[in-house]
């Protein structure tokens, strides 16, 4: 099993063997600490034991395929009859603690999130416009890294890396270099708020009308998980475009590119007029190059729809923009470098479909994709 490695401020105890631990010691040594954690790692497992002046509060587990809370007694019941794995002990602080305990008592707004499947600057730009309040986990390379919001503003960041203090006066620069370089195994999960009330064993979970008014409405919830999924699909296909657009370099002038591009998307607009009204054009009003498209524009226009229709004409009315783009490309461009555009495009695709197997939205999205790419080329979706 990999195991996962969480924010610490200091490490009290490094891993050792649990047969050789003496479990009272440690509980004796959080005392003299506000917050801490146990990092307990066994052959089949990683369990974290919270603990507050050395009590342990709330507990968590890890497993290869996800996590769950547990009871503090079933935990430690677990620690002391087991023998075989290791164990660390973490110093942290109380809002450290609030934010990893948060992963496991609540389901996340959204989870899942590739690092490189989405715009993290328009993630950001979405957490402001709603006035987000909570935090995003980034899960990368084995460790679990944290940025919390209030209101829509960017407050600490907790990270399990080594970070200097200059880069923690900056957490929001930090993160994005890190997405930035993440791996394809690079994920993102956004949570709600918690609240220190949160802290004990029975709050959430023996009186959950007491969280009812503390939760976002449900209604509220869903838009903004809405949300999250169109920066997902605005990411595929701004991806798309860009191939789109080097290939199409390949052969062409930029004048030649965009007369193309435009062509297409006049005939795209004469079908969607409600979605493409002005998307093609920068907040000034200055037309876009590169076959680029105002995503934020086309999620507005999108989001004005009657609710019934807004998710299938938003489906349609993409495809049918890059249908009308590929089939110009495929008219205009020499066969070879046509193929080779079609294949990125198709690489881009199927690493998005892997990326997002779970998600009915988009995987929506990209069989109707698929199924555009065999319109034009009968083998381009075997991948």
């Amino acid at each position: 099993m990999n195991y996962l490695k969480l924010p610490s401020f200091r490490m009290v105890v490094e891993h050792i063997p649990l047969k050789t631990v003496k479990l009272e010691k440690i509980l004796a040594e959080g005392q003299s600490r506000v917050a801490s954690y146990l990092d307990v790692r066994y052959p089949d497992g990683q369990d974290i034991i919270f603990l507050l002046g050395g009590k342990a509060v709330k507990a968590g587990r890890f497993y290869p395929s996800g996590r769950e809370i547990l009871t503090v007694g079933e935990a430690l019941e677990k620690l002391r009859i087991q023998k075989e794995g290791v164990i660390g002990f973490h110093e942290i602080s109380k809002l450290v603690m609030i934010v990893i305990m948060g992963t496991f008592m609540f389901e996340p707004t959204h989870s899942g999130l590739k690092t490189k499947q989405i715009n993290f600057n328009s993630l950001l730009s979405l957490f402001i416009r709603k006035r987000f309040t909570g935090y995003l986990e980034l899960k990368i390379k084995n460790t679990l890294n944290y940025l919390t919001f209030f209101g829509g503003q960017t407050r600490e960041g907790y990270f399990s890396c080594e970070v200097s203090p200059e880069q923690m006066e900056f957490p929001v620069k930090l993160m994005s270099e890190m997405v930035e370089n993440a791996d394809e195994d690079g994920e993102i999960n956004v949570y709600e708020s918690v609240g220190e009330g949160d802290l004990h064993e029975h709050a959430a979970q023996t009186d959950p009308a007491r969280l009812e008014g503390e939760l976002p409405d449900k209604q509220e919830k869903a838009k903004f998980t809405s949300e999250i999924l169109d920066l997902c699909l605005a990411a595929i296909y701004e991806d798309v475009f860009r191939i789109m657009y080097q290939t199409s370099a390949e052969h062409m002038e930029s004048r030649e590119i965009e007369a193309m591009f435009q062509g297409a998307f006049n005939q795209a607009a004469l079908k969607y007029p409600a979605i493409f009204r002005g998307v093609e054009e920068r907040e000034d009003g200055s037309r876009l190059t590169g076959g680029s498209i105002n995503f934020e524009r086309l999620l507005k226009a999108k989001n004005t729809l009657p609710e019934p229709q807004r998710e299938q004409e938003f489906l349609k009315s993409i495809n049918e923009l890059a249908f009308l783009r590929i089939s110009a490309m495929q008219t205009i461009l020499p066969p070879q470098i046509f193929e080779q555009g079609l294949r990125k495009i198709v690489n881009k695709i199927t690493s998005s479909r892997k990326a997002y197997q779970g998600n009915f939205t988009i995987i929506k999205f990209i069989y109707e994709f698929l199924r555009i790419l065999e319109k034009v080329h009968p083998r381009a979706a075997d991948g």
